[in-house]
């Protein structure tokens, strides 16, 4: 009898060590899949985060890369508004010395003199069919272009009536913009690529490069070029036949390209691969601990179990926080703010946003009439439709008992696009709050909607929450849902008058 005991308890003793093993490496395991998940989804997001400011920085400077393309090219074109220059020809007359000729060549490079002095351009120059020159004409560009100045100069307009050259004898330290006067004449105008340091500032981190690249992808100008970039360079260059802007984005870095000329290209590259090894050495170092801990834990409970647990191994205590809502999950009060603020402070110029007060009309109504379940599946419902619209790349939360706020992003750099997509956005908000109804046929779910635009409206979180509470408490005297906007109240009190 007292064998069969014996060996009972060592089976049992036998089967928890088992449990307490096998528990431990499923948690072991649990935890590691967890872990690679909770990296991948934080990389996913930072990689989607990574993509949009990418794109949003490298069109803002493109554009500016254009504009000082373009203002050389418009300065240059004012010699077209003086007949008198344009229809002069140096190749037709004899340059002995005749003082009528040098009087007309002077008059022409004291007018370009004065145009090159509208930027730190280098060369600003008239090139004659028999290679005569007038103006501003560097040795290099001597040294450049050859003896046959003028037959090389046409060669690379190639019948055109303007173009933009660089990397003549590998030397691409140097933009040049030749155009066609008359029949035999050109102008010529150049500027250092070093003058592109007022566009591509130097980046406040590491991780970021700027480069400006030419049709065949040979950098022209660069702020922080690494190997990264350079990478990021050799796959950009494979998309830009499908057009432009592209924007690729791997394990180590994202990058983006848009063109700024006909011939030009701007590159910007966030390089994020110190950031992705962070994250793997923190998961590994965090597997050892809990894989210690696990094996520790098992140990200790293969030595100490019981037949019985003890009754506080298990915390039977309801979760709650002041900043969650516990019926609907959305965030409020302080988070809310807080969200919404670091939003508005850290976002770029040109950005369109819109902060909507969403409020339940007759939320007192139900809660007479049917109670506090009724109360209940509205605020659900009308969650539901919010976090429907809003709840990728937006923020949505609760301001009061039957009160939401929504602050979503129509950047599109386009303003009227913007506005237009925001417009149709918030229609579509508008139909679907106005089919809510409660279960059961007990009635419909009205909703009042006031909007204010950052930075139309106001660039300050206090002011555009109160903009859009005044919008909503117009919203709130229509019968159907309709968006009031802040911007019409002002228009409607103008009318009044």
């Amino acid at each position: 009898m007292k064998n069969t005991s014996a060996k009972a308890v060592s089976k049992v003793a036998a089967a928890r060590r088992r449990t307490a093993i096998a528990s431990g490496l499923i948690i072991t395991v649990v935890f590691i899949i967890t872990m690679l998940l909770g990296n991948y989804l934080i990389l996913q997001q930072n990689t989607e985060e990574s993509r949009d400011n990418v794109y949003a920085m490298n069109n803002q400077l493109a554009r500016g890369a254009a504009s000082k393309l373009h203002k050389l090219e418009d300065i240059s074109s004012r010699v077209f508004l003086r007949k008198t220059i344009v229809s002069y020809d140096a190749s037709v007359y004899s340059h002995g010395g005749s003082y009528e000729t040098l009087q007309k060549e002077k008059d022409i490079a004291d007018f370009l003199e004065s145009l090159s002095s509208a930027d730190n351009y280098n060369d600003f120059f008239f090139l004659y069919a028999n290679n005569h020159t007038v103006g501003r004409v560097s040795k290099s560009t001597n040294e450049f272009f050859g003896g046959n100045m003028y037959e090389t100069v046409r060669g690379y307009l190639k019948n055109k009536q303007s173009a933009w050259i660089t990397g003549i004898d590998g030397d691409y330290e140097r933009l040049y913009l030749v155009r066609t006067i008359n029949a035999g004449t050109v102008s010529v105008s150049s500027m250092f690529t070093s003058e592109m340091k007022t566009i591509f500032p130097e980046p406040s981190a590491d991780n970021l490069s700027f480069l400006m690249t030419d049709d065949s992808g040979n950098v022209i100008f660069s702020v922080n070029r690494t190997d990264v970039s350079d990478e990021a360079l050799r796959k950009l260059k494979n998309e830009w036949q499908d057009g432009e802007p592209v924007v690729i984005d791997t394990l180590k870095y994202t990058a983006g390209s848009a063109q700024c000329g006909d011939s030009w290209h701007v590159i910007t590259v966030s390089d994020f691969s110190a950031r992705n090894s962070r994250y793997l050495r923190i998961m590994m170092y965090c597997s050892l601990i809990l894989l210690a801990a696990v094996v520790i834990v098992a140990f200790i409970g293969v030595l100490f179990s019981s037949a019985r647990m003890p009754d506080n191994i298990i915390y039977r205590g309801g979760y709650s926080t002041n900043n969650i809502d516990r019926l609907t999950g959305l965030i409020m009060n302080e988070a809310l703010e807080n969200v919404i603020v670091g939003k508005i402070d850290s976002c770029i110029n040109g950005t369109t946003m819109v902060l909507m007060l969403v409020r339940i009309k007759n939320y007192e109504l139900i809660s007479e009439n049917y109670g506090e379940n009724a109360v209940d599946e509205a605020m659900v419902k009308v969650t539901g439709v919010l976090r429907e619209m809003y709840g990728k790349n937006n923020t949505v939360g609760k301001t009061g008992e039957n009160e939401f706020a929504v602050l979503a992003d129509f950047t599109d750099f386009n303003l009227f696009k913007a506005h237009d997509r925001m417009k149709a956005n918030i229609r579509q908000l508008e139909e679907e709050l106005d089919k809510l109804e409660l279960e059961n046929e007990r009635g419909m779910i009205r909703c009042a909607i006031g909007a204010a635009i950052y930075p139309d409206d106001s660039d300050d979180y206090d002011t555009l929450y109160e903009n859009a509470k005044a919008a909503l408490e117009d919203s709130t005297q229509t019968r159907a849902c309709k968006c009031r906007f802040f911007k019409d109240l002002a228009s409607d009190d103008k009318d009044k008058k």
